[in-house]
């Protein structure tokens, strides 16, 4: 019977595909004569199910990186303490400003805080040199940040370096203006964490201060670095009273506080030339596990409680306890200080209630290790001291009484009543303890030591005496030996030379003049030691000008032409200083404009889209000219948020303000286009693993 003709194609398809089949199983080794359809297809669903199963995994991770992109908040890259303040104004409670890691912020005066909950830190919270700078750059301003105000609570200053530029600006000349560099309290819940703070214009790198009506309680002051603070005291220099040199204070502490139940705890400090850490009263506060150095200045004391103010001498639950006070190569005059005799010759005043147990002293320059009197219900024990003590009396110590010699534990018994005391303590009268001067050491002198007597001059200074030249009459002559360069220290005076109206250019000036002086010294002294080794060779002045003449006369055309070299060099960097500033200038003249032509716009859209609110089925309102808008046909009355006048406003405050929110505008469109990015990059695998599920699935069906 013969075959009929196939009907379609799609039958055409099904029996060369059925062949194809055949000829496959043929070849095989093991081929099921009547394969299973329902077991083919389970598993062909099998491994196309699970080969789905990761994509929604996948757009789920995509989808969660998304949301951790875009909830990243953006450092604050340009600000000055104005914008800051600002944006602390404008954000209200709760407030988070994060500056950029690695960047200096230059302050012409304090970072303030307005409302509670209000934080400053660097982005990321790093602990190293990764944290942001903030530096004092105002003539006169003392201090960086300030936080005391009666809304301040729970204020949070985190993983910042605040340095005071005391070393370029020098100290605050009037005593009301030298404040704390960091000052926080009159609050509860305040807090310092991970900070470098040093280098502070006034008395104190961080004060605490108890309030108006000594309500601030829970103050934090933890891991933090604080020093160097301040410089060592002069005699010479700052007269008999640190506290009164005209040249400003020398002295300044490391922490003030004045606030119950706070927490000052692993701090390192050092060289602070005060005190590292004066208590004033603060009852309830825990000082612990501090680290007192004393490295490269020397220091009135490690630890103070001294003073009845505020709390009237109230020290009920402050306790000092496991702190280490290391006098590692400077003196510190007393370790740990309690009772006002110790500071002055005050014997009437007692302290009340307070504790200090377990404290170390170390160090070879050690003065008095703990000296206590004027107590009552006072703890002292299990203090351990490992230190040398040692140091001289200074004029500035008193005739009556006569203070004993730098020991490890002193009181005075008599005035100590109902206290606990470990055994050691030498009973001993005294007062203003801390009028002593470290011992000279050779190896490690003193900065303003007294010059030796003449009987402990060294053989090499003898030598020098001997070091004369002999005149015609049998007289002698010294010659000036020549100097070493740490001997020669170049003043500048404290105003400025150079006002370009850049403070950086001023500086890059003041350098290279200082630059040019130490040139000229070093040439003077190539002159002097010309003549120091030709001095002998000649019996007269002519013979030694014979010598010295040409030698003196090469070198003075060296020094001719160096100086007409710097001079020049200072001419032209003064030009480009006047320069840049004309360009800056310009700039803020061209922002401002720009800033009235924004104003006009926005004034433009402003009053079109009231217009545009406006019902289109009801007569124009002349009202909407008097700043009403109609809104779903009912008049609302707008307040006016009209910009303040451009002629009234600082022109720098103006640019700072545009600068900020261009940066933010940029962060904004930065993480529009992260997002963007992202989103596109999980439609694009959805849709290449919707393609590829749909080739497999015509497979399964051909199979």
């Amino acid at each position: 019977m013969a075959l009929s003709p196939l009907s379609s194609s799609n039958e055409l398809a099904f029996y060369s595909q059925k062949r194809r089949r055949r000829r496959t199983c043929l070849t095989a080794t093991r081929c099921p004569s009547n394969p299973n359809p329902s077991r083919m297809t389970s598993h062909l669903y099998k491994r196309i199910g699970m080969r789905l199963s990761s994509i929604p995994c996948l757009i789920i991770t995509l989808l969660s990186l998304l949301v951790l992109v875009s909830a990243a908040p953006p450092c604050v890259r340009f600000a000055d303490y104005d914008s800051i303040n600002q944006m602390f104004i404008d954000g209200g409670p709760g407030t988070k400003i994060l500056l950029c890691p690695n960047r200096l912020y230059r302050l012409s005066g304090p970072i303030i805080f307005t409302a509670a909950d209000q934080e400053i830190a660097t982005y990321g919270y790093p602990t190293g040199s990764e944290r942001a700078v903030l530096r004092v750059e105002g003539r006169n301003t003392a201090t960086a940040i300030q936080g005391d105000c009666r809304r301040c609570a729970r204020v949070s200053v985190k993983n910042l370096v605040v340095d005071g530029n005391r070393k370029k600006l020098g100290r605050m000349r009037d005593f009301e203006l030298a404040t704390g560099l960091v000052v926080l309290g009159g609050n509860e819940g305040q807090t310092i964490q991970n900070c470098w703070i040093k280098n502070p214009r006034g008395f104190t790198a961080i004060h605490i201060r108890e309030g108006d009506k000594l309500q601030c309680t829970g103050a934090r002051v933890e891991k933090n670095e604080i020093g160097p603070v301040g410089e060592e005291y002069d005699p010479e220099r700052d007269g008999d009273d640190p506290e009164m040199s005209p040249l400003g204070r020398p002295l300044a502490d490391g922490v003030s506080i004045a606030c119950r139940d706070s927490f000052i705890r692993d701090n390192t400090f050092r060289d602070n030339t005060d005190a590292a850490i004066v208590i004033y009263g603060s009852p309830g506060t825990l000082v612990h596990a501090n680290h007192v150095f004393a490295q490269t200045l020397s220091a009135m004391a490690g630890i103070l409680m001294v003073d009845s103010t505020p709390f009237d001498g109230d020290y009920t639950g402050t306790v000092v306890r496991s702190n280490i006070i290391d006098a590692v190569s400077r003196t510190i005059r007393v370790g740990i200080g309690i009772g006002p005799t110790v500071w002055s010759d005050d014997t009437e005043t007692i302290l009340t209630g307070g504790s200090v147990i377990g404290n170390g002293l170390k160090g070879r320059y050690m003065g008095y290790g703990i000296a206590a009197a004027g107590l009552k219900q006072w703890t002292i024990k299990d203090n351990w001291d490992e230190a040398k003590h040692e140091g001289r009396k200074s004029a500035r110590c008193f005739d009556d009484p006569v203070n004993p010699d730098p020991i490890g534990l002193l009181y005075n018994k008599p005035t100590m009543e109902d206290c606990i005391v470990q055994s050691g303590f030498a009973d001993h009268n005294f007062q203003y303890l801390v009028c002593i001067d470290g011992l000279y050491d050779k190896a490690n002198p003193p900065k303003h030591d007294p010059p030796l007597p003449p009987d402990d001059l060294s053989p090499t200074n003898a030598q020098d005496e001997d070091n004369t030249v002999q005149q015609d009459g049998g007289g002698s002559e010294p010659i000036e030996q020549p100097r070493e360069v740490s001997d020669i220290e170049v003043e500048l005076p404290v105003e400025k030379m150079f006002s370009t109206g850049s403070e950086m250019m001023d500086d890059v000036l003041e350098h290279s003049y200082q630059r040019m002086l130490e040139v000229i010294d070093h040439l003077s002294r190539r002159v002097d030691v010309l003549g120091a080794a030709n001095g002998g060779k000649g019996s007269g002045d002519s013979k030694i000008s014979e010598v010295l003449d040409p030698a003196m006369s090469s070198h003075l055309e060296k020094l001719q032409r160096k100086i007409e070299h710097l001079e020049f060099s200072l001419r032209s960097q003064i030009e480009t200083a006047i320069q840049l500033r004309s360009a800056i200038q310009g700039w803020d003249q061209e922002m401002a404009l720009v800033a009235d032509w924004e104003y006009d716009i926005l004034l433009d859209v402003r009053h079109k889209l009231e217009l545009s609110s406006y019902p289109h089925d009801q007569p124009l309102d002349p009202k909407l000219m008097r700043g009403q808008s109609h809104l779903d046909g009912k008049a609302l009355v707008i307040d006016d948020h009209s910009h303040p006048s451009l002629e009234s406003e600082n022109l720098r405050s103006m640019s700072n303000r545009a600068r900020l929110n261009a940066t933010e505008g940029a962060g904004t469109r930065a993480s529009v286009w992260q997002i963007g990015l992202i989103g596109g990059s999980a439609i694009a695998l959805v849709w290449v693993g919707l393609g590829w599920w749909k080739k497999r699935k015509v497979h399964g069906k051909l199979l």
